[in-house]
């Protein structure tokens, strides 16, 4: 009895510690340079090009410590017959087509909407490859951004740090895990 009642337990058992223990491999995802959108009566800036450079190398490193997979750089993404910053958010289609040729399963879309000398709001649009479209946007306020090199790390750092585990959420959510989208990767 005492055996019988072993296999069993060894039958259904062993099969549930394998589950337990095989991790799903996370999604891969593919970052699209951030690009500016000054709204403000203020000329572009050579601050706020280095600011968005450290934005979308902040936004890649954040995926890479969470442990995403992040598409390589091997092809911009398309910038249409008009290179504005609102090209990429006004066509997720084509945004999912080019995240597909990078081999990602989700695009993160992101632009910095300069609204002030002071104030400024970094948007990201959370794309599926699959779907063909935008599945969620999110934001962040970063006051203080390209008025002085220390402060603009230390916004870049702590805002790739609460936009991309926003942006993980919406993957989560999108996918229909409830688990991930607690906090899948904390800030």
């Amino acid at each position: 009895m005492r055996s019988t009642i072993r296999l069993l337990l060894s039958v259904v058992a062993l099969p549930l510690v394998l589950l337990a223990g095989a991790r799903a491999v996370p999604p891969t995802i593919a970052v699209t340079p951030v690009t500016l959108n000054n709204m403000s009566a203020l000329p572009d800036t050579k601050e706020d090009s280095v600011a968005i450079r450290l934005l979308t190398s902040e936004a890649r490193a954040r995926l890479a410590t969470c442990g995403f997979p992040v598409a390589s750089d091997s092809a911009p993404p398309p910038s249409g017959d008009h290179s504005g910053a609102s090209y990429l958010f006004e066509h997720p289609d084509v945004v999912a087509q080019w995240g597909a040729e990078q081999h990602a399963d989700w695009v993160l879309v992101s632009r910095l909407n300069r609204i002030g000398p002071w104030v400024a709001e970094w948007e990201v649009q959370v794309v599926s490859t699959k779907l063909g479209r935008t599945v969620d946007t999110r934001v962040v306020e970063l006051k203080g951004l390209s008025r002085d090199s220390s402060l603009t790390a230390r916004m870049s750092n702590r805002g790739a740090a609460w936009l991309i585990d926003q942006s993980l959420q919406a993957i989560a959510h999108a996918n229909g895990d409830s688990a991930s989208a607690k906090r899948p990767c904390h800030a």
